[in-house]
């Protein structure tokens, strides 16, 4: 087992990528649950910025990563990935299957009133490639790791005719 833990391997978007496209072809199973920020500052400063001088912090798009790693999935791979939605839930949760290459997503709505972060359980789904969907009221992290292992193996395990 490979693991990938931001920031103590990978403080940027742009080096998780890199430490990802080495390490996806040697591995059978990617969950990937960072989650990775859709956008970085364009410039980075070394020093303060006065907040006199500060007027717009211009951005740019970090890379899709599980996109980026798509190319490179071979097909005894499975991928899975997350997903945070705060509305069309479904439908962008299975448009994220399909571009993303995953075989399975674990789907979270965010709210004003309710988020995934941090160590509280969470309400989720399980969204697969044949647009079934499994509903997990609230759940831990803990025990959805677990299932989430179980269905990666199953996947595996059905990938290569077991």
């Amino acid at each position: 087992m490979t693991w990938v833990e931001c920031p103590t391997h990978a403080r940027t978007a742009l080096e998780l990528q890199k430490a990802l496209a080495r390490l996806v072809p040697r591995n059978d199973v990617l969950i990937m649950a960072a989650a990775v920020c859709d956008v970085r500052p364009f410039h980075f400063s070394g020093s303060k910025i006065k907040k006199e001088n500060l007027r717009v912090i211009p951005l740019v798009k970090n890379p899709d990563i599980l996109a980026s790693l798509k190319k490179k999935k071979k097909r005894h791979q499975v991928f899975i990935g997350f997903g945070l939605e705060s509305s069309h839930i479904f439908e962008n949760g299975f448009e994220k299957v399909v571009s993303k290459g995953l075989d399975l997503i674990v789907l979270q709505k965010v709210t004003k009133n309710s988020n995934p972060f941090g160590e509280k359980p969470i309400h989720a789904y399980l969204l697969d490639r044949e647009k079934k969907r499994r509903r997990f009221g609230v759940i831990s992290k803990n025990k959805l790791s677990k299932i989430l292992v179980r269905e990666a193996e199953r996947l595996y395990r059905a990938k290569l005719g077991f």
